[in-house]
């Protein structure tokens, strides 16, 4: 991996930072969830995939937990966020990773239930965004360091 900025984020409002990065990726971008994923019905929407990508891998390997990769449109953005807030699944952590990628490339990384140390802005999440974010009171903070 070349070396690159990144932002490393605290997140106050877990679901709402997913939301605004979904927001933000809609229509050019595929999200990949990492955990128990047994409740949630993401294997019924279009396009839904188990296989890893080169951006999109499995971040646990022992013990082996439910993984799937799902495109991110207009359709299924709304499938997604009613599956997820309809469950509960982000702050009762049944999820432990979420992935967004656009073109191969990853935009944001949230692994092991969004700690603090963990939340990632890569360089396709405009800082714009994250200020907002932060200015709204979904993010703490965030801070830009070399990878």
């Amino acid at each position: 991996m070349k070396n690159q900025l990144i932002q490393w984020i605290d997140a106050r409002d877990k679901p709402g930072l997913l939301y605004a990065m979904m927001k933000e990726f809609t229509n050019k971008s595929q999200i990949s969830f990492e955990g128990d994923l047994s409740a949630l019905n993401f294997t019924t929407l279009p396009n839904a995939s188990t296989k890893e990508t080169d951006s999109l891998k499995r971040q646990t390997t022992e013990p082996e937990l439910n993984f799937i990769i799902l495109p991110l449109t207009t359709e299924t953005f709304h499938n997604i966020w009613h599956e997820l807030s309809e469950k509960d699944h982000l702050v009762n952590e049944g999820i432990i990773h979420v992935q967004i990628a656009t073109k191969e490339e990853l935009a944001f990384g949230a692994y092991d239930n969004f700690h603090k140390e963990c939340t990632v802005a890569y360089p396709l999440v405009p800082t714009e965004l994250l200020q907002n974010l932060k200015d709204t009171g979904i993010i703490r903070g965030y801070e830009e360091r070399n990878t």
